[in-house]
C-alpha cells in the first residue's frame, strides 16, 4: 500500500498529536512557541508565498517576542529554501516521515506480558524518558494532546525497559518519543513496541501509524525499515548560523 503526505497534511498531524504549548498566526507564517520541547514543537512555517517583506517583519516580531529562528522546510529546493540559504540559515536535524499500514504492522504480535497500554503514564516511564532525552518539556507536550491517547510501557524479563507515546488523528496513529533502555537494545524490545502499538491503534480505528525520526538516528531508521514502514517524505530545519 501506497502513501503520499502532503505538507499541510503532516503539520496539521503534527500539531494534533505534538501540540505546542501556543500556536501565533502572524501574517502567512505560523509561529509555535513550546520553550524547550524541542523542534517539532517550536518550529515556524510558511503557509503561503516568499515575500522578503513579510520574512522582515516576521524577524522583528520574533525578537520582540524573544523567539529563537527555527524554520521548518517540508520541501527542499522551494523558494523559502533557497532564500534562507542565501542569508546564511543552516540545516539541521534532516528528518524522515515513515508510515505503515496498520494490518501490515500487526501481522506479528509482541510477546505476550511484555508491553501494556497506560494513561497517564507511570513514574518509572519518566524516569526511561528523563534518562534518555524526553525531559520534562516534551513531556509535557503528551498532556497537551486532546485526541484519543496512550503511553507503552515495555517490559523485559521483569525490568521495565522502554517507553513511548501514541496518539490518534484522524484515521492516522502516530507514535512519538519511543525510548528504550541502552542495556536491553537490540534484543527486539523496539520491535516489540511497535507492534503493539499497532495492535492500540487497530483498536482506535486508525489506518496508518506514523513515525519521525532523524537521519542520523540510524537505529530507528533500520528498525522502521525492517518494520516494511515506508519513508514517505522528509523534512529539515532552518537556523541561523552562529
Amino acid at each position: 500500500m501506497s502513501f503520499e503526505t502532503k505538507k499541510n497534511e503532516f503539520l496539521k498531524l503534527l500539531e494534533k498529536t505534538w501540540p505546542p504549548q501556543k500556536v501565533i498566526y502572524f501574517a502567512d507564517w505560523t509561529i509555535r512557541i513550546s520553550d524547550g520541547a524541542g523542534k517539532r514543537a517550536s518550529a515556524i512555517s510558511l503557509e503561503g508565498s516568499w515575500e522578503e517583506a513579510s520574512f522582515k517583519k516576521l524577524k522583528n516580531f520574533l525578537k520582540k517576542l524573544g523567539k529563537s529562528e527555527i524554520f521548518m522546510i517540508y520541501q527542499p529546493d522551494s523558494v523559502f529554501e533557497n532564500e534562507l540559504d542565501k542569508l546564511n540559515y543552516q540545516i539541521v536535524d534532516k528528518s524522515c516521515i515513515f508510515e505503515i499500514a496498520v494490518p501490515e504492522l500487526i501481522k506479528n504480535k509482541p510477546p505476550p506480558i511484555s508491553m501494556f497500554s497506560i494513561w497517564p503514564p507511570l513514574n518509572i516511564q519518566k524516569v526511561l524518558w528523563n534518562s534518555n532525552g524526553v525531559g520534562w518539556q516534551r513531556q509535557a507536550v503528551m498532556y497537551r494532546a486532546k485526541q484519543p491517547k496512550t503511553t507503552i510501557l515495555g517490559r523485559w524479563s521483569d525490568n521495565p525497559v522502554a517507553s513511548a507515546f501514541v496518539v490518534k488523528s484522524g484515521n492516522v496513529g502516530f507514535l512519538h518519543a519511543l525510548v528504550v533502555d541502552q542495556n536491553f537494545r537490540r534484543q527486539g524490545v523496539a520491535r516489540a513496541l511497535m507492534q503493539h502499538a499497532g495492535q492500540w491503534a487497530n483498536k482506535h480505528n486508525c489506518k496508518r501509524l506514523m513515525v519521525v525520526t532523524t537521519e542520523a538516528n540510524t537505529a530507528a531508521t533500520s528498525l522502521y525499515t525492517s518494520l516494511e514502514f515506508q519513508l514517505v517524505n522528509k523534512y529539515h530545519y532552518r537556523i541561523p548560523k552562529a
